[in-house]
């Protein structure tokens, strides 16, 4: 389905497609540098947090989070130890030796 035409607004190219751009990379170099208002942020944070505690998909995906065990701290990681070598072997230049 074509669209009406239009002059993409990076390149100035015509286009037939959707949206306000010819190309994916168009739009990607126009939003590049864009600045977030403080009223833009707030209005993010509000959808979203809105969207947190009322939709399902949010729930689910919640549920899988921690059903995963990702909302837990991680267990510590104990110090290493050094372990003592069997008789007649030994370390040289970060080699095992073994004599004979």
């Amino acid at each position: 389905m074509a669209y009406k035409e239009k002059e993409c607004e990076q390149c100035q190219q015509k286009h037939t497609k959707r949206g306000r751009f010819c190309s994916r990379d168009c739009s990607d170099l126009a939003n590049k540098n864009r600045k977030w208002t403080a009223e833009q942020k707030q209005a993010v944070s509000e959808g979203l947090s809105k969207w947190h505690a009322t939709s399902d998909t949010a729930a689910v995906a919640a549920h899988n989070w921690a059903s995963k065990g990702l909302n837990q701290t991680p267990d510590p990681v104990p110090p290493m130890t050094r372990k003592e070598l069997p008789h007649g072997k030994f370390v040289q230049d970060g080699d095992v030796w073994e004599e004979v």
